[in-house]
């Protein structure tokens, strides 16, 4: 005798409820991974902008002190961007002095690392460096002339190995001290939040 059993239903189209959420999660965690990309990527452009303009603006105090030769020393200066306004030279008709036209050009400096050129409507500063430092300093042992830019980075830095020399570009005190890049994230004063960028010439 034959017995007819009962057979297994198929399975119903659709999507069940774990189905659904399963879905929902793993389309969330793409959606965040997404937005942390976004995130990173902002970051990354925004530190290649900064360190582009530290470069061009560096760049332009060795132009500017080749330019005048004969009053380097009247360049010097721990923190361009607290200069005291200088003499106007800009007009052919100003009657500058070599230290004058120095002193110009380094508040000139100053208000460019702060981005003073650019404002908006109600006269906010848009532009610049965030926290700049620009330092213009005289190595007498190896006989150059170093520009300084520091501004203020997203994350914070490892510490300079202590293998590199005392003399070395990375060994830069540019802004040190002054409190603008100190990690809210790990205690103490540091300058960990610091970027650098030094030029040397002769």
């Amino acid at each position: 005798m034959r017995l007819n059993l009962p057979t297994r239903r198929g399975r119903a189209d659709g999507f069940t409820l774990i189905e659904v959420l399963i879905t929902i999660f793993i389309t969330a965690i793409g959606l965040l991974t997404v937005a942390g990309l976004q995130a990173a990527s902002k970051k990354v452009n925004f530190e290649t902008a900064q360190r582009t303009s530290a470069t061009a603006l560096a760049q332009d105090m060795v132009e500017r002190i080749r330019a005048n030769p004969s009053a380097k020393v009247s360049y010097l200066t721990s923190d361009a961007t607290a200069a005291a306004s200088a003499t106007g030279c800009a007009a052919s008709s100003a009657a500058c002095s070599s230290a004058d036209l120095a002193a110009y050009d380094v508040y000139q400096w100053g208000q460019k690392l702060l981005g003073a050129e650019e404002q908006d409507a109600s006269g906010n500063i848009t532009g610049g460096l965030v926290n700049p430092t620009g330092c213009i300093t005289y190595d007498a042992t190896n006989k150059v002339y170093r520009v300084a830019v520091a501004w203020r980075g997203y994350t914070a830095l490892a510490a300079i190995p202590s293998t590199v020399p005392s003399n070395d570009p990375m060994r830069a005190t540019c802004g040190n001290g002054l409190g603008r890049y100190t990690d809210p994230l790990t205690s103490g004063s540091n300058d960990l939040l610091r970027r650098l960028i030094v030029v040397e010439f002769i």
